[in-house]
């Protein structure tokens, strides 16, 4: 009699005092982002946009820091690098595509360039729109992806090679570990990062548009780097 005491009232006070059940905190922290369905491709509303357009590396020559890994500020979240190689390609970009995650606008890459996201644990859709001036009217590449807590991700934007993969990803690659921190190593830092977590881990307050992560002041100082060991000269070597 006692265990079905128990039972009883474990489950009114899970029912809670009106018979409604309780309110259960969820496990991972929220995001600033829309839920989309994955089983469904974007439809026309993610196909005809306007007002959404980034100069290409063409006419942009922004610089900026070379390459630095970070931490997330939420445990429970992981960091994605979005990145596009330099190349004569790139570099001749009049407007850049346009990207979307979940459908929401975030920074066009331009050549030699990387940003990151920090998203809470879960599956995303990634998509590119190359506008007609401010209008876009192609259909989008997208690729679907997820992430864990604590780990870290490279996708890369190539428009050069996509054409042999036939995918609907288009020019958007999720990229080995390895093979993404080895050629991200190269780009540079030109655009702000978003962080997408809805709740601040330090104060507890929940956010409902995504936090701007300013980049840094570019400095030039930071670009020298010694490609070979100095060497004093020595006479003896004659």
């Amino acid at each position: 009699m006692r265990e079905v005491a128990i039972v009883l009232i474990s489950s009114l006070v899970l029912m809670g005092c009106h018979g409604k059940k309780a309110l259960v905190e969820p496990s991972q922290p929220l995001s600033t982002l829309k839920n989309i369905d994955l089983e469904k491709k974007p439809g026309f509303i993610e196909q005809h946009r306007m007002g959404m357009m980034s100069i290409g590396g063409w006419v942009n020559q922004k610089q900026g820091q070379a390459f630095q890994t970070v931490q997330p500020q939420h445990t429970d979240a992981a960091i994605v690098y979005l990145y596009r190689p330099d190349s004569n390609w790139n570099r001749q970009e009049i407007v850049a595509a346009s990207l979307f995650i979940n459908q929401q606008h975030i920074s066009s890459l331009l050549h030699n360039h990387y940003y990151w996201v920090e998203l809470p644990a879960g599956s995303y859709r990634l998509s590119s729109s190359r506008p007609l001036g401010a209008l876009h009217f192609q259909k989008p590449k997208y690729l679907d992806f997820s992430v864990e807590a604590g780990q870290s991700y490279f996708i890369k934007y190539d428009e050069e090679n996509f054409n042999t993969r036939r995918s609907m990803s288009g020019p958007l690659m999720l990229m080995p570990h390895n093979v993404g921190l080895n050629e991200i190593a190269f780009t540079q830092l030109k655009s702000h990062s978003f962080n997408f977590v809805a709740q601040d881990q330090k104060t507890g307050k929940v956010r409902k548009k995504a936090q701007k992560i300013q980049m840094p002041k570019y400095d030039p100082a930071t670009d020298v780097q010694l490609i070979a060991p100095f060497k004093l000269w020595d006479p003896r070597s004659w």
